[in-house]
């Protein structure tokens, strides 16, 4: 038998970080009408159909029943942390312009646009995409956020985009996950605990910074929990075979 080296060990442990954190992963599927309000974040809504923007052969709206998936957890999820990772999956095999927006909740609770991402370079690719902000944008604040990925399927016709969005809430680190990471240096160790605790962007963030490839782990066969997300077993192979794109922007 190869004996197996203390630093391979960890590089293949790295490389199942990843999927671990999407077991605990709720893939949101809210696809709606996008509307333009710089004051205000649209609300939160479903819309019945799969058209997607348009190109979709029927036989793959029939297997993957809604073009774009946030990954995030479900509900409001918390994060310490001021700089965190987003991840969402789109289903076409096309290539559209596609806008980031991040907004924050003021003290009257409505949304103020504080961040966007929108240009010819920014654009749609099938399978997951998980952005990291550059540090030239600001970082977050204690407070509640929303984030959107908007699909610009007909940059002439705004009311044919359609939106995904999503919300979490910046806050301090809680008294005991901070006494457990003091205990440990090791990134991985301190992912796992983020992750056990609910924080599931730090856990993103630190398994990015972490894993050498972009998409190995993430096509792990064990994430058995998309089966409770999904509607059928085709949907879970879809996405969980797909291919993963890191950017930062």
């Amino acid at each position: 038998m190869n004996k197996i080296t203390s630093k391979a060990a960890k590089k293949y442990t790295i490389a199942k970080l990843i999927p671990l954190i999407l077991l605990g992963l709720l893939l949101i599927p809210v696809t709606a009408k996008a509307e333009d309000n710089d004051d205000q974040a649209p609300p939160s809504g479903r819309a019945a159909g799969s058209r997607g923007c348009g190109t979709t052969a029927p036989k793959v709206r029939s297997e993957m029943s809604t073009p774009l998936l946030l990954l995030a957890p479900p509900g409001r999820s918390q994060t310490v942390a001021t700089r965190p990772a987003f991840a969402w999956f789109v289903r076409d095999d096309l290539s559209v312009p596609m806008e980031f927006k991040l907004y924050r909740q003021e003290e009257n609770d409505r949304y103020r646009l504080i961040a966007e991402i929108k240009d010819d370079r920014f654009k749609t690719s099938p399978g997951i995409t998980i952005l990291s902000l550059a540090p030239t944008n600001p970082e977050l604040a204690i407070g509640r956020y929303r984030w959107q990925v908007v699909l610009v399927c007909d940059p002439s016709h705004p009311s044919s985009n359609l939106f995904a969005e999503s919300e979490l809430e910046v806050v301090s680190l809680p008294p005991e996950l901070k006494t457990q990471l003091a205990k440990t240096s090791d990134p991985l160790d301190r992912a796992l605990l983020y992750n056990r605790a609910g924080f599931w962007y730090d856990a993103l963030g630190i398994a990015i910074a972490l894993s050498s490839s972009s998409d190995s782990g993430l096509k792990d066969p064990r994430l058995s929990l998309l089966d409770k997300v999904t509607l059928n077993d085709t949907e879970r192979q879809i996405v969980q075979s797909s291919a993963v794109r890191l950017m930062q922007r």
